[in-house]
């Protein structure tokens, strides 16, 4: 089969009877006449010698054939959309564009000094970068439809997505975190006994960083907090920790600062808490921009040096 005889408007098409599941109202939403758009799919149907679409009570449906076919298009669809992003952008700026994802809990100590690191070298070519902050979920989700190059996050609870590659990156200490005001931060030992009696702050119910806390409770031997303020926002988590009587379990890293300077205090609870893992994801099957590689393999190098990387290899 001559790779070159493939028809990318053929497959974009069969993308469009896919959604609408007519003929005549693909043909419509692409602006041509039906006979020229079912003579693209059946030059393509010859050409692979299967069938791609059946006709059934429900409208024009993929055969299994054109399921694979179909999976497959979706990727050359936005593979081609993002080129032409990339390129409008380059005329318009000269520039390369890179677009992360990242859970709060890790910029301020592994994206944005990586980011420092790689793109002030006058050296390194110059780059728009894009960075979302966001739930670990919608990340993956923006990483599919091809929204996000990468993003950096703790592991899903649930079995990764087939679209999506990820390798381990960096991980952090995790423990209970009080303000330097709080009566706890100057006791020598806290038995975990007493940290029912304080508000907790912690992340929304459904997020993953919540589930692994309730982990930490169980392992120490608590109960759920009667008082409890939620929110996904790891800023406002620390900013009330600051501010009042709180307290919250956190990857000591995200807090590394405050912890240096001392408004912050880990609790010196006798309890081995688990070290939180973060992950890099990128697109299954997608070929990385220079911008991407360079990003990557920053992170990696950065990990490394600061003695946070698990040993993994490279995306």
């Amino acid at each position: 089969m001559d790779l070159y005889k493939l028809s990318l408007g053929g497959m974009l098409n069969c993308l469009e009877v896919e959604q609408h599941r007519s003929i005549n109202a693909a043909a419509r939403s692409r602006d041509m006449s039906q006979p020229a758009l079912s003579r693209s799919i059946q030059m393509l149907e010859r050409e692979l010698g299967v069938p791609l679409f059946e006709r059934s009570s429900n409208g024009v449906n993929p055969t299994p054939y054109g399921e694979t076919l179909l999976h497959h298009a979706r990727i050359v669809q936005s593979e081609l959309q993002r080129c032409l992003t990339d390129i409008q952008e380059r005329k318009q700026t000269g520039r390369m564009s890179l677009r992360v994802g990242a859970t709060p809990s890790v910029v301020t100590w592994l994206i944005m000094p990586t980011i420092a690191a790689t793109y002030t070298d006058k050296n390194q070519e110059q780059t728009n970068i894009g960075l979302i902050e966001s739930h670990p979920d919608d990340l993956m989700s923006a990483l599919i439809r091809g929204s996000l190059d990468i993003t950096i996050q703790p592991p899903s609870d649930e079995d990764i997505n087939d679209d999506v590659v990820g390798v381990p990156l960096a991980e952090s200490a995790v423990g209970v975190v009080v303000g330097a005001q709080h009566p706890l931060a100057k006791k020598g030992k806290v038995d975990a006994s007493e940290l029912s009696r304080y508000l907790w702050m912690l992340p929304a119910w459904a997020s993953t960083w919540n589930r692994r806390f309730q982990l930490e409770l169980h392992a120490l031997g608590l109960e759920q907090p009667q008082r409890a303020l939620l929110s996904n926002s790891f800023q406002a988590l620390r900013q009330m920790l600051l501010d009042y009587d709180a307290l919250a379990i956190l990857p000591l890293e995200y807090v590394g600062a405050d912890l240096r300077s001392g408004v912050l205090k880990p609790l010196p609870i006798r309890h081995v808490f688990a070290r939180t893992q973060y992950w890099a994801y990128v697109k299954r099957g997608r070929a990385m921009s220079s911008a991407s590689i360079a990003f990557r393999d920053s992170l990696i190098a950065f990990a490394r040096k600061k003695g946070k990387a698990p040993a993994a290899d490279p995306l």
